[in-house]
């Protein structure tokens, strides 16, 4: 109980920091701390993957809720775009939730550092000067919503590496993909962590103070920290510059790649 009250600060702290500076809801803290913290507490991989990733889309929710207004107040959110990729992004994570219970867990460990290290990839060797910036096309959005769906609640990461890169590919300025796609990780977090607790109902041998696939005394004591550092991570976006930026949005995600590589 120890490890767990010294290590729930820092996973708040981080993951609320990164939350409202890069748009990437948090999960790629919060997921592989609570899995580490679970496995060190005993339980094997089909108990601590999904609570860790249950969990982790709940805590992005409250994560969400604490950067949006700064970021909507900075004037770098596409509320255009996120309209347009809600469909998809609502219909996917159940998908999503509904595959992590039945995957091979070492085979998700594995694919999941290697979406972590193609991204990452992508984004240093990714201009950072904006193209024309445009509103995407429903034609485009509403698949790659739904792809986006099902992967961040696969992955429970609210989907912000995934929506921040696509926006920036499509012509979106950096910061501006930053905001925009942490705005979709409410949703991600909302219909995500609803399935898991769905999903993990009737499980035997959870820890204690969970729902289904969420545990609300992991979520209340992350939600503590991580609700005040997404507001002061939001309120510095906008104090780097674009291309320094963008390579601290790579740099934060190599650690996540080799936790899951050597996991």
């Amino acid at each position: 109980m120890t490890v767990e009250f010294l290590l729930y600060p820092l996973i708040g702290i981080l993951s609320g920091f990164l939350s409202g500076f890069f748009g990437v809801g948090g999960g790629i803290v919060i997921v592989p701390s609570l899995h580490f913290l679970y496995k060190s507490l005993g339980y094997s991989d089909e108990i601590a993957i999904p609570i860790s990733l249950g969990t982790a889309l709940a805590c992005i929710i409250v994560n969400a809720l604490s950067a949006i207004p700064v970021h909507h107040k900075n004037g770098t959110i596409s509320w255009v775009n996120f309209r347009k990729l809600l469909l998809g992004i609502v219909i996917g994570p159940f998908i999503g939730a509904l595959i992590s219970v039945e995957l091979d867990k070492e085979l998700f460990k594995k694919i999941f550092a290697l979406f972590i290290f193609l991204i990452s990839l992508r984004l240093f060797f990714k201009s950072s000067e904006p193209k024309m910036e445009k509103p995407i096309s429903y034609t485009i959005a509403l698949p790659f919503g739904g792809f986006v769906g099902t992967l961040s609640s696969l992955f429970g990461v609210g989907g912000g590496i995934f929506i921040g890169p696509f926006l920036r590919f499509m012509g979106e300025n950096i910061k501006r993909a930053a905001g925009t796609s942490l705005v979709c990780t409410l949703p991600v977090g909302i219909i995500g962590a609803l399935s898991y607790i769905y999903l993990g109902i009737n499980t035997q041998d959870l820890p204690d103070y969970s729902v289904g696939y969420v545990n609300y005394l992991s979520l209340f004591f992350i939600a503590i920290f991580s609700s005040i550092f997404s507001r002061i991570g939001a309120k510095l976006t906008q104090k780097v510059n674009d291309k320094v930026y963008q390579i601290l949005y790579a740099l934060q995600l190599l650690p996540v790649f080799i936790y899951w590589l050597l996991a």
